[in-house]
């Protein structure tokens, strides 16, 4: 039975008033006048819902069915969501028990019973009283309230009355309207002159980049032209110096060849002074020691003609291994670049978070295309923690479930997480959210973390939630006896923070999972975790 679908018996007279007061029986079996209302949307019906909640928790538990059990746990900010505020509304619907009790709470409260008489006034004043009193109603805000006390109490002219009532909120609901797409323009004005101010600010920097890259360009250029005059300069500077040694090496031949002569000139001297007289002995014997002395000069001019060639070509390969050298210490250097990149990818899977490249170039010092190099080459694979009691890969341990009971009960979850060793993985919002979706994200955090506490004393097991952002600004950190509070790294999301919570567990530590994500349900289960819908804890810690 609907709020707008209540029957109220037909009553003709005072006697026939009477006589149904007297006669109780004879009323209830008669036919009642079933009064059809317009339809009202739930923000009209706000005070009266809000009574039925009341009235709800007045009400005994053991006659409810399981719905209204549900509500009845509720406190008054979970009853304003919008699945609360649907069921309850259906429950009254169906209700006539729970209508009337909510009617009797509503038309008690001192501004109710005021609009209540002041619609009747004004129905029995007639003409325009009904439409100034819901004029002025509207002006005062109280709409919802009005509309909840003609629906509670149906007085007469009711019907007329909730008509003017829905229409004067679809005209105000039209005019916030008209005001908030006024204030959405405006506001969109003001962020496209404030996307404009940021381009030219960013256009500014963006110029100014340019240039300080330009005059870079150009002191590198400069540079680069330094070196190359420095390595002509060395390279003339060595061509010089083998021409000066091959200048003197064909010096010192010209002397030896010089030298010969003059040695045969003595001996041809000393051969023809043998034929002389006695007396051209001591010309023979000078002539001798000056070929001697001849010889050994050309000696030492070979030598000394030898030690320039050799320097000459020492020269040459230190200049040729000059570039090969280099070549080798860039390989070296690239070789190290690599190493030190797979190692921080490996170290990156480990670990859980992207690895750091820029990290990984400065410690190694290797140039930027070895780090890319190194960087676009894949990550091993995960590996998985061995089990200590050697159980096959891939079969990971069961969480008890008590025969005969449902996953999603409470008392099956107790009994879950009574398991031995088991481990508890909570993704942190997507639970938060769901029991506090009307209060901050700080504030959620603070509630979950309590509520998670609570449950680890309650239950003595390994308790860990997953939060996205350990870069947020303002996120200070949370400690709670028993409660292992872990944020994702920036850019990595708190999902597969959840998956590999469980991929790095031993295989004989039973886990389970609470998230209402598709995507880390599927994961998890696939690496043989139990996975549990956030509400079904939300249940159990509320017991």
């Amino acid at each position: 039975m609907s709020v707008g679908d209540r029957a109220r018996p037909k009553v003709t007279d005072a006697a026939e008033a009477a006589e149904a007061g007297a006669d109780g029986d004879d009323v209830a079996g008669g036919e009642a006048e079933m009064v059809t209302l317009p339809p009202l949307p739930d923000g009209l019906l706000g005070p009266l819902l809000d009574s039925a909640g009341e009235a709800l928790r007045r009400l005994p538990p053991a006659g409810l069915p399981p719905a209204a059990r549900r509500l009845r746990a509720f406190d008054r900010r979970g009853l304003v969501t919008p699945t609360a505020r649907l069921q309850l509304r259906r429950l009254v619907e169906e209700d006539e028990d729970l209508l009337a009790a909510a009617a009797a709470l509503l038309l008690g409260r001192a501004d109710a019973a005021a609009l209540a008489a002041a619609w009747e006034e004004a129905t029995a004043a007639g003409g325009d009283a009904p439409l100034g009193l819901v004029s002025g109603t509207a002006v005062e805000g109280h709409l919802p309230l009005l509309a909840s006390v003609l629906a509670a109490g149906l007085p007469a002219g009711f019907e007329f009355g909730l008509g003017l009532v829905v229409a004067m909120a679809a005209v105000a609901g039209r005019e916030s309207d008209a005001a908030g797409a006024v204030r959405a323009a405006t506001a969109q004005q003001g962020m496209a002159e404030e996307a404009q101010r940021r381009a030219e600010a960013a256009r500014s920097v963006a110029e100014a980049e340019v240039a300080r890259l330009d005059a870079a360009l150009r002191d590198e250029r400069r540079a680069r032209r330094q070196l190359e005059q420095q390595a002509a300069d060395t390279a003339a500077g060595v061509e010089a110096r083998r021409a000066e040694v091959e200048d003197a090496a064909a010096e010192a031949d010209r002397r030896a060849g010089a030298a010969d002569r003059r040695a045969v000139a003595a001996e041809q001297r000393a051969v023809a002074a043998e034929q002389r007289a006695t007396a051209a002995e001591q010309r023979l014997a000078e002539a001798e020691q000056r070929a001697a002395e001849a010889e050994q000069r050309a000696a030492e001019a070979e030598q000394r003609a030898a030690e320039a060639e050799q320097r000459a070509a020492e020269g040459e390969r230190r200049a040729a291994e000059g570039p090969g050298r280099a070549v080798d210490e860039r390989a070296t250097l690239a070789h190290v670049a690599r190493a030190a990149d797979e190692l921080a990818g490996w170290l990156h899977r480990l670990a859980g978070g992207p690895p750091s490249r820029a990290r990984a170039d400065q410690a190694s010092g290797s140039r930027p295309a070895a780090a890319d190099e190194s960087a676009r080459r894949p990550p091993p694979p995960p590996r998985r923690l061995p089990s200590p009691t050697g159980r096959a890969a891939g079969r990971r341990a069961p969480v008890r479930l008590p025969p005969g009971m449902l996953q999603d009960d409470p008392a099956a979850i107790a009994a879950m997480a009574r398991t031995p060793g088991v481990a508890v993985i909570v993704d942190g919002y997507n639970v938060s959210m769901l029991a506090w979706p009307d209060v901050s994200a700080a504030e959620q955090r603070e509630r979950l973390c309590d509520a998670l506490a609570e449950f680890q004393l309650r239950f003595r097991c390994e308790v860990t939630v997953v939060f996205d952002g350990a870069e947020v600004p303002g996120v200070r950190p949370l400690r709670r006896r028993g409660l292992r509070v872990v944020f994702s790294a920036a850019g990595q999301e708190a999902d597969e923070v959840v998956v590999d919570e469980v991929m790095f567990r031993p295989e004989d530590v039973p886990v389970i999972v609470v998230s209402s994500d598709r995507e880390v349900r599927a994961r998890a289960e696939a690496e043989g975790a139990t996975v549990l819908p956030a509400d079904a804890l939300l249940q159990l810690m509320r017991r």
